[in-house]
């Protein structure tokens, strides 16, 4: 479950919750003649009605949405009206709609809107004796603590959710979940920019043999060492992702095909000349891409990656391989090996 899929239900729960706490209080208030107060608790469901709905329409953007203040400060305005005229019974639908902005806002946002609202309930019921204010003024500020409590404890849940979503939990990369978000976003940052975009996929060479001898716990500390190593090795604004089964993505941003080269190159001597937990030594083959001008496809930028590291594999692992886009379109066309073979270019590995 995403951030947003987890306050996508929570918010729809709130105003669930709050259309069945106000639909009760506007029954009641029918039903003992206090029709004023029944339209109010009618408005009231309405807009946590409309709450719900905007919840599910904007599912997908629930962190950027806004209607969620607003729905909260109409809420709040008809509250006022409702304790300008019966104050001593209106108070308390104050109560509902402070634990539920701060689940519904953030905590800044929340404490400005409990502040403001509980300052102007008092005024709106300023001919209530000192004690009854200060009472209900007490419980409203012991509600208001609490839910700003939970609520930092939430948001941060929240948040931690959608890292546990996106990072392999083996390596501490990103998963291959998150590629596909990211690597899309990056396309269309790219083709709206105009800045270079490239890619590589690596796999450690050998691997199946590698599971057989030492098993695929110890491979999997290595994974993690490797995922460490590539962290420290790319530039701040680049990111790698653990694609499993010895596979590994590398996203560069703002890199030519010189600098995937460079950096390609630098990996594979990098995973070459270290020494790694049980397996001592390792190489790596890499097949890298840089994306053309007018290419927006995701997946054909990935599968050109997949047949560039095909490619360097066939060549003897420890290689890198780059694949261009005009190559690719070539290879496809073509399957002779050796007019395969020319559409591409790879990087000497000797050194």
């Amino acid at each position: 479950m995403t951030e947003t899929a987890l306050r996508t239900r929570t918010n729809s729960v709130v105003y669930a919750l709050m259309l069945l706490c106000f639909m009760i209080l506007a029954e009641r208030s029918l039903r003992y003649g206090f029709y004023e107060l029944f339209f109010s608790g009618l408005a009231i469901t309405a807009l946590a009605a409309a709450g719900i709905a905007a919840t599910l329409i904007r599912r997908h953007r629930q962190l950027q949405t806004r209607s969620h203040l607003l729905i909260l400060v109409l809420m709040a305005l008809i509250i006022l009206q409702a304790i300008a005229r019966e104050p001593s019974l209106a108070f308390y639908w104050l109560y509902p709609m402070l634990m539920a902005a701060f689940l519904l806002l953030r905590v800044r946002q929340a404490a400005a809107l409990c502040a403001a609202g509980l300052l102007l309930s008092l005024i709106a019921a300023w001919n209530l004796p000192l004690r009854e204010q200060l009472t209900l003024a007490g419980t409203a500020l012991l509600l208001a603590a609490g839910a700003g409590w939970f609520a930092r404890h939430y948001h941060a849940s929240a948040r931690y959710v959608d890292t546990l979503t996106i990072v392999d939990p083996e390596t501490g990369a990103y998963n291959e979940r998150s590629l596909n978000e990211t690597l899309s976003r990056e396309i269309s940052r790219s083709e709206a920019t105009g800045h270079p975009l490239s890619m590589a996929l690596l796999r450690i060479d050998h691997r199946e043999e590698l599971s057989g001898v030492y098993g695929e716990e110890a491979l999997a500390g290595l994974s993690a060492a490797i995922s460490q190593s590539l962290r420290t090795t790319i530039r701040a604004g680049d990111s790698h992702y653990h694609l499993g089964d010895g596979r590994f993505f590398l996203l560069l941003p703002f890199t030519p095909e010189e600098g995937l080269r460079v950096t390609a190159e630098r990996v594979r001597r990098l995973l070459g000349e270290s020494r790694w937990p049980t397996v001592e030594s390792i190489t790596a083959s890499i097949g890298s891409t840089t994306r053309s001008p007018g290419e927006t496809s995701a997946e054909a930028l990935r599968q050109r990656c997949e047949e560039a590291l095909g490619e360097a594999q066939r060549r003897g692992h420890d290689q890198v391989w780059h694949l261009g886009a005009q190559a690719h379109s070539m290879s496809s066309t073509s399957r002779d090996s050796t007019s395969s073979r020319s559409s591409g270019s790879s990087i000497s590995t000797s050194d």
